[in-house]
């Protein structure tokens, strides 16, 4: 059993940055009740502002995680005001919005491959050192190990009380739960999904550069992990915050120790990594299709906000 602890501590490390990925595609579900498939777009975009800054600033963490947040929250506000508004505002389908952001995911893929082509970058690595702190049970501790799980706890800590005590994160909740109540309230929609749009895009891209150090970098990178993304988010009943947390701690352990455990006392090749996300959403969508998170009781909240407000 002695693999047992280094195979805990990535797992720990895998479910910080699936929780960093996936929580603002949460966020997009429930405030907008969106499935958006070009969420996994925002952190291809993190990934390469993360390498471009490392060129410039190496090893600056803190610069290449603010840069990497910028960079994805524009690029998410702009898709919301050049795709999703518009159809929006024209009265679409759920199913037309949901093709639109397979259409958007494609076009910012492809647009990426089309600069990185340009500027040689279609692979490649940040100047990010990736440097051991302290050791424990064989397993390596790194500066990115504690920077993920120190943004990623900070980050939960700060939503929380972002949605509890703040004027936007109440009206967010208030829109969650009903728009139309919420906008005769007097709460400015436009500007509740703009915040919401910029929180959500900026989540995943702080997840693609505390992510790059680890990967090559290529304009696939996001998109190779869209199952996860989702994965998460399902078993965590989509709009739940706490689901997702839950989510990305069953994710990080299934493919990590859960498969070292098939592979070390069962022989099954690590190949086989890619069938537990298609697994845990049949599973899912079988045993409990509203997930296994807790969510905050929508009309609770608007009752709460217009009580309070």
């Amino acid at each position: 059993m002695g693999w047992l602890p280094g195979s805990i501590l990535r797992s720990i490390f895998e479910s910080g940055i699936f929780l960093m990925i996936s929580i603002g595609l949460t966020l997009t579900l429930s405030v907008i009740k969106l499935p958006n498939f070009a969420h996994a777009e925002f952190l291809t975009i993190g990934a390469y502002t993360s390498l471009v800054i490392s060129q410039v600033l190496p090893n600056n963490l803190v610069v290449i995680i603010l840069a990497s947040f910028l960079a994805a929250a524009i690029l998410a506000l702009a898709v919301h005001n050049t795709v999703f508004k518009p159809l929006i505002n024209r009265k679409s389908s759920a199913y037309i919005l949901v093709l639109a952001s397979f259409a958007a995911a494609q076009f910012i893929r492809y647009s990426v491959f089309v600069a990185g082509s340009l500027g040689g970058v279609l692979s490649a690595h940040p100047r990010i050192t990736v440097t051991p702190i302290v050791y424990i049970a064989g397993q390596a501790i790194t500066n990115i190990y504690l920077a993920t799980l120190i943004v990623a706890l900070s980050s939960t800590i700060l939503l929380s009380l972002f949605f509890k005590y703040t004027l936007i994160g109440k009206c967010m909740r208030a829109v969650s739960s009903n728009t139309t109540l919420a906008q005769l309230s007097g709460i400015k929609i436009e500007n509740i999904v703009s915040a919401m749009w910029i929180l959500a895009g900026g989540l995943g891209g702080v997840g693609g550069a505390l992510l790059s150090p680890y990967v090559t970098v290529t304009p696939a990178l996001g998109f190779n992990l869209l199952l996860e993304i989702f994965a998460v988010v399902i078993f965590g009943g989509l709009t739940s915050f706490v689901g997702t947390i839950i989510g990305s701690l069953i994710m990080g352990f299934a493919e990590n120790t859960f498969m070292d455990f098939l592979n070390i006392y069962f022989g099954v090749p690590y190949t086989y990594t890619q069938l537990i996300p298609f697994s845990l959403i049949i599973i899912v969508l079988l045993v409990k299709p509203t997930g296994f998170g807790v969510s905050y009781s929508a009309n609770k909240a608007l009752r709460r906000f217009l009580k309070e407000n």
